[in-house]
């Protein structure tokens, strides 16, 4: 009698652990598959955050590249007519020398702008490989 009751009491157990088991493989995938789908979500905002800081340092460095190019072509207007550009009536003193003051600070100024702007452009650049690099990675 006793050997009957502890069977039908296994029984009863293995059947409770038999459901609790597949309610448990149940959730272990239920787990898995959230967890699957939070990294991935995860990985694809590093990817949005990443490609904005891409998209902003490309916008600056685009701008920086055309404010050399155009300081570049005023640089060069500013060379010739420093060379070639010459008074050809006679002026008074006072207004040859206002003449080669501005010369020489139209040409100060748009060699400043070249370089700021190689430099902003240089920095720009260093920045978001440093942001890329150091700030916004794949959490892996």
């Amino acid at each position: 009698m006793v050997a009957a009751a502890l069977a039908t009491a296994g029984l009863g157990v293995k059947a409770g652990f038999d459901y609790n088991r597949e309610n448990y493989i149940f959730d272990q995938k239920q787990r898995l598959d959230r967890e699957l789908l939070r990294l991935e979500m995860q990985i694809k905002q590093f990817d949005l955050f990443r490609e904005d800081i891409r998209d902003l340092v490309e916008s600056t460095v685009g701008k920086m590249e055309m404010y050399h190019v155009v300081g570049a072509l005023l640089l060069e207007c500013v060379v010739i007519y420093l060379t070639e550009g010459r008074v050809r009536t006679a002026a008074p003193p006072f207004v040859l020398s206002l003449y080669w003051l501005s010369a020489a600070g139209t040409f100060t100024y748009v060699l400043l702008c070249v370089w700021f702007s190689m430099y902003a452009s240089l920095s720009c650049h260093s920045l978001g490989v440093r942001l890329l690099t150091r700030f916004v990675r794949l959490p892996i």
